[in-house]
């Protein structure tokens, strides 16, 4: 039997055939709450911090085994096997270390992920003519407008939860776009992979205000909840800022 292969696999595993989403910064201590004040260094050294030491093993090849000698830089060709795309996180523009990924500017940034699932290759959601109505005009924009290998995507998106949260969200901006490309898939546990990103950044956040948000994966394949308890193909965090 081959050691890469889990004896389980999607719909027998434990964690079955959906994908669930992940968000950093996240504390342990603090649970989904983001809660700082901008011109407080430690309070924002803490979520850089965590975001730098989540995003260590993309900025450091050393981090990975064999040194990352296996990476590629695939565009959008699919990797031969024994070998993984890179991500860059310079396409993360101003969602930067050097930038204090926006924390002190009261433009923070939140780099969102999809938790990795052994052979699951996601069905995309690439007719512009077939998209679902509850999908953000925003997301909607981006895919009307893209090529067709542009679509081929695991689409991101970012909302208030209710409609105060909506309202206090403000716009948003999707690092280096709202999407997860189809080079990534599937995971087959491939040593050196690592998962792709999107970076988020909440552009003019109301402040002195908790709003709650949810960040959703799109595909047709990923089944999405709202029941907090579930949160099936979404991921959820509540930020304040003062």
């Amino acid at each position: 039997m081959d050691d890469k292969i889990p004896y389980f696999t999607l719909a027998d595993s434990i964690i079955g055939a959906n994908p669930g989403m992940g968000h950093r910064p996240l504390l342990f201590e603090e649970g989904a709450l983001i809660w700082y004040h901008s011109d407080n260094e430690t309070q924002v050294k803490k979520y850089v911090d965590n975001i730098n030491e989540f995003l260590a093993p993309y900025n450091n090849r050393s981090m990975l085994p064999n040194q990352g000698d296996n990476q590629l830089e695939c565009g959008d060709v699919k990797p031969p096997r024994a070998q993984v795309c890179a991500f860059d996180t310079t396409s993360f523009g101003p969602c930067s270390s050097e930038n204090n990924f926006g924390y002190a500017n009261k433009t923070p940034c939140l780099i969102i992920k999809l938790n990795r699932l052994y052979d699951w290759n996601p069905d995309f959601y690439d007719d512009p003519g077939d998209l679902p109505p509850e999908m953000p005009p925003d997301i909607k924009n981006y895919i009307v407008n893209a090529t067709a290998k542009e679509r081929r995507k695991v689409w991101v998106s970012c909302m208030g939860e209710r409609p105060a949260d909506v309202e206090a969200l403000g716009p948003l901006q999707y690092y280096p776009y709202p999407g997860l490309p189809e080079t990534f898939f599937p995971y087959d546990n491939t040593p050196g992979y690592l998962s792709p990103l999107v970076a988020v950044q909440l552009l003019n956040p109301t402040l002195h205000q908790i709003i709650n948000i949810r960040c959703r994966a799109w595909a047709r394949n990923i089944v999405y909840t709202e029941s907090l308890k579930e949160r099936l193909g979404s991921t959820h965090l509540e930020i304040m800022i003062d």
